[in-house]
């Protein structure tokens, strides 16, 4: 099953401790140093588009694009009372194609960490970056090799009231690759369960291949942190929080 099909009814129930107020604050301290006005923000890999409808609310004018449909149905309904509401697009993020340039582009919840080829990353990289303004700004989080290492072997059980989900996490150090199985058991109206089960399969890069990468599609790393409070990054960084600006 693709991935985040299943998973689009409960998503949000599961990721209530999600700190998507941070990620926006994150963002709009970057947007507010940019050097030219940002009112144009691409959302890569929306999801279900909770970072979407605060930067919608905060008064920017939003694109947002996710490679899940199911996905997409909950955000275009989540962000349906923005007074602008955003333009949806259903997209992979190494297809990206809009109709103009944008002022700034943002990919929360180590989205990026989706494209396991090399390839993959400088084609996404490349995509944005075509369709940044010079100067633009483009903000996107990982999470390290030292975060999928320490997951590889662990897994989990959700509750929820009418569901409950089963994580089963691998990291396979030679490849750097990461999978996921995920399985999610509904409650049916007449009091069944169905399960369904989905293969997530993510890629640990290292700060200098995601730095070169940038480097490569004409994007300069400005910042890289180690929280979205701006934390400074080390050995011990689970997850790095990029800012790079279109050259």
């Amino acid at each position: 099953m693709i991935a985040y099909s299943a998973l689009a009814a409960v998503y949000d129930a599961l990721t209530g401790d999600v700190p998507y107020e941070q990620w926006a604050v994150f963002a709009q301290k970057a947007f507010a140093k940019a050097k030219k006005p940002v009112k144009l923000v691409l959302e890569l890999a929306c999801g279900t588009g909770s970072l979407t409808r605060l930067l919608g609310q905060a008064g920017y004018e939003m694109i947002a694009c996710d490679l899940s449909a199911d996905m997409l149905a909950v955000a275009r309904e989540k962000c349906g009372e923005l007074s602008c509401p955003p333009v949806f697009l259903c997209q992979d993020m190494c297809q990206l194609d809009l109709y103009g340039t944008i002022d700034a582009a943002v990919c929360c919840l180590d989205s990026i960490n989706y494209l396991t080829e090399l390839r993959q990353l400088k084609q996404a990289f490349a995509r944005v970056s075509l369709f940044l303004e010079p100067g633009g700004l483009f903000l996107f989080d990982v999470k390290t090799p030292l975060a999928f290492e320490e997951m590889g072997g662990l897994s989990s059980v959700e509750e929820l009231d009418e569901a409950f989900c089963a994580w089963q996490y691998g990291y396979d150090r030679k490849s750097h690759r990461a999978q996921h199985q995920v399985d999610v058991f509904l409650q049916e109206e007449d009091g069944t369960w169905s399960r369904n089960t989905e293969w997530h399969e993510q890629r640990a890069y290292t700060r200098e291949q995601l730095e070169q990468a940038l480097l490569q599609a004409g994007l300069r790393v400005r910042h890289a942190y180690g929280s979205p409070g701006g934390q400074r990054a080390g050995e011990q960084t689970r997850r790095l929080f990029f800012v790079a600006e279109k050259l």
